[in-house]
């Protein structure tokens, strides 16, 4: 009788010692998967046994009435039964490795009006796929250029070389093939600049014509703008020079011969005129201007003659036989 009560206690302590390590194993919240890395989703199993058996079953999948944090983000809640035990499922997202402490679950059953039911201390691990040696950051990257930067960069390098090519090109070979033109078109818009001063004072004498005494001030007048014209025209300059020295202007002889001794008569009788003591007339002030814009219009004529001749004395390229 003894053996057979030392039999059912040592049956009933290895049924217990078996019994205890399972039960642990049960009761324990687990992860799956097992491992779970940052950005992974993972869910987190919590059974609850027995305690929760009067809970109906239950899915809140609402991810702004979820508790969440910076590290953790929690999808989705279900209390699942399975027989007479319950089990808490935990659906998350973790966003850095490490132990995570899930924040206090307050869940009000849904259809029910029985107070929250509240989980709190429940903690997960994550991994990650870093090594303790390599979880420091890295140096930024270089900011990426806008597509066709460098098209545009370097482009634009290339034009501006160019351009500063082309300047260079052009001012040497332009001063000798193209010195001439200049000086061409120089002097004609200095003979239309000064028709345009002949008419401008002709018109003014007109308009005063009543008054008396401003002759001489008129033909002072034309006298200077007559010599600023000859010194920008010759290039010698003619503000100071007296009659006689008009005779060596290097001016040619114009077809109506009006050349440096009609220039240097000019100056004489406009002297006399206006220093002799003698009374001048309009007359003479009109004689003036009259000859002056003659001798302008023969320059003028002799100017387009010369560039006609030039143009038509130009070699014309020698064409192979045929």
């Amino acid at each position: 009788m003894r053996n057979r009560y030392a039999l059912f206690l040592a049956v009933f302590l290895l049924l217990f010692s078996l019994d205890a390590p399972a039960q642990t194993r049960t009761d324990a919240p687990y992860l799956v998967p097992q491992t779970i890395f940052v950005g992974d989703s993972g869910r987190l199993v919590v059974p609850l046994g027995r305690t929760y058996s009067g809970v109906a079953p239950f899915v809140l999948e609402a991810p702004g009435k979820l508790p969440e944090t910076q590290e953790l983000l929690i999808r989705r809640i279900e209390l699942e039964r399975r027989g007479s035990a319950s089990r808490l499922l935990i659906d998350f997202v973790p966003y850095a490795p490490g132990p995570l402490l899930i924040p206090v679950l307050e869940i009000s059953v849904p259809g029910t009006e029985a107070e929250p039911i509240t989980f709190t201390g429940l903690e997960i691990q994550v991994a990650s796929i870093l090594s303790p040696s390599q979880m420091a950051l890295s140096e930024p990257a270089a900011p990426l250029a806008i597509p066709g930067t460098s098209f545009l960069v370097y482009g634009t390098i290339l034009i501006l070389i160019t351009i500063l090519c082309l300047g260079i090109v052009a001012s040497l070979w332009g001063r000798s093939h193209f010195g001439e033109f200049w000086e061409r078109f120089r002097r004609r818009r200095l003979i239309r600049a000064m028709l345009k001063f002949l008419r401008c004072l002709k018109q003014e004498c007109n308009l005063d014509l009543e008054t008396e005494g401003n002759q001489a001030y008129y033909l002072t007048v034309l006298s200077g703008e007559f010599r600023e014209f000859l010194s920008l025209f010759s290039g010698i300059n003619c503000r100071s020079l007296t009659p006689g020295e008009f005779l060596e202007l290097p001016l040619s002889q114009t077809a109506l011969t009006l050349g440096p001794v009609y220039i240097c008569l000019l100056f004489k009788t406009w002297d006399n005129l206006r220093f002799s003591g003698q009374s001048m007339e309009m007359a003479d002030l009109f004689q003036a201007i009259d000859e002056v814009e003659r001798l302008i219009i023969a320059l003028e004529k002799e100017e387009r003659d010369s560039s006609f001749v030039k143009s038509r004395a130009a070699p014309e390229p020698v064409r192979g036989e045929s």
